[in-house]
């Protein structure tokens, strides 16, 4: 699983080439916006570091995982947003700059969330804690290559030629939906072999979180008071995880195939829960839309 060029080389790929598709929605009064609106940035992290991490005990508790499971599904909730939930969010509607803004500052957070709560986990379900260290420098670099860099490019055209910007941007939609779905299909069918074991040990359990990360991200906005798109994104924010960085720390800090198990399916399993999410927030968003329309007139 680990050594899959479909993770390590053709889904960075992809993500890169989306992103810089969605930049060109994207101009600085749109993060503007944010710093003047900062309320839906602050529930989008309680809703990524105190929401999550609560689902994700409860749930290995729930399905009664062996000890190095369960630390594998609370070491998926303790990483950050990840990069494909940007391209979600743009694909159900939602407000892609606060995508971005929560994707950056949960990664810059991961360096002590994940140990904090790795080593809770350990203690909780029944292993021995250890210390372990996160690489930050490789951590923000990778978040730079594929979130930031690509999007500022983006931003530039959109500035620099907005017609072509214009030209581009409504086939982007598109392109994204097709390129993640391929991807998806294309890891499950290169762990075909592997699939049916990993699923059985852990997929009813990674499932669950999923849905229920999405599901109560979105709860969480809308009761705070959230506007429809901010609370479509904190949910997708708060559900769509960086699994294969799960999987890296799993497999070179802890040593262990085990806890790397439910990144591993998590990252499969979590876009089941994503794309209802974009077909339910399209048309919501479009239905609210509509509304305001008609009681404007």
């Amino acid at each position: 699983m680990q050594d899959s060029l479909l993770i390590k080389v053709g889904l960075p790929i992809a993500i890169m080439i989306i992103m810089c598709g969605i930049g060109l929605t994207l101009t600085l009064a749109d993060f503007r916006r944010i710093r003047e609106r900062p309320k839906p940035v602050v529930i989008g992290l309680v809703g990524h570091y105190l929401l999550l991490p609560l689902l994700g005990f409860a749930v290995a508790w729930a399905f009664s995982l062996p000890t190095e499971l369960a630390v594998g599904l609370v070491l998926v909730a303790a990483c950050p947003s990840g990069s494909t939930s940007n391209a979600l969010t743009f694909l159900a509607r939602g407000n892609v700059a606060l995508a971005v803004t929560l994707t950056v500052i949960s990664a810059l957070v991961t360096f002590l969330s994940v140990p904090l709560l790795v080593n809770l986990a350990l203690d909780v379900f029944g292993g021995e804690a250890r210390e372990i260290k996160l690489p930050v420098g490789p951590t923000i670099k990778h978040l730079a290559l594929l979130v930031l860099l690509p999007v500022m490019i983006g931003m530039a055209v959109r500035s620099i030629a907005p017609s072509l910007a214009q030209k581009v941007e409504p086939a982007v939609g598109k392109f994204a939906m097709a390129v993640l779905l391929v991807i998806v299909a294309a890891l499950v069918y290169v762990e075909r072999d592997m699939i049916a074991d990993m699923m059985v040990r852990v997929g009813p359990a990674a499932l669950t979180l999923g849905c229920a990360a999405i599901g109560f991200g979105y709860l969480l906005g809308r009761v705070s008071g959230l506007v429809l798109r901010d609370a479509i994104t904190v949910g997708m924010e708060v559900g769509v995880q960086n699994a294969t960085l799960a999987m890296v720390i799993a497999l070179t800090l802890l040593q262990s195939p085990q806890i790397a198990l439910p990144g591993a399916i998590y990252g499969l399993l979590m876009y089941l829960p994503a794309l209802a999410t974009v077909a339910l927030g399209r048309r919501a968003v479009a239905r609210h839309e509509a509304l305001g329309t008609a009681l404007a007139g």
